[in-house]
């Protein structure tokens, strides 16, 4: 026997998520609920172990990424919420308002 496959439509007719899922399925056969159990279990242990495997290779990038804006920030490059600070020792041709006008 097949599984009957269950979908909210909207009152347009368009497909409606539910929270968190994505299909309903019923089984009539209660073989058929524990195929699908197990399917769910394998796809369940798959994803964890790639998440657990994808955090371990990002970590040691992040803290190298995370001594790179401390390093940032001890230069007084940028402040404490990243953004960049101005050199007070700029010189005038950086200036927002254009070189300084010379006196005759």
């Amino acid at each position: 026997m097949k599984p009957t496959r269950v979908e909210l439509l909207g009152d347009a007719g368009e497909w409606q998520p539910l929270h968190g899922i994505t299909n309903v399925v019923v089984y009539n056969e209660p073989e058929m609920a524990r195929a699908a159990a197990e399917r769910i279990r394998e796809v369940q242990d798959a994803m964890t172990a790639f998440m657990r495997a994808y955090a371990e290779a990002v970590r040691p990038l992040l803290k190298e990424v995370g001594r790179a804006f401390q390093t940032m920030r001890d230069a007084g490059l940028v402040d404490d919420d990243g953004k960049p600070t101005r050199r007070p020792d700029r010189p005038a041709w950086q200036s927002p308002y254009g070189p300084p006008k010379r006196r005759h």
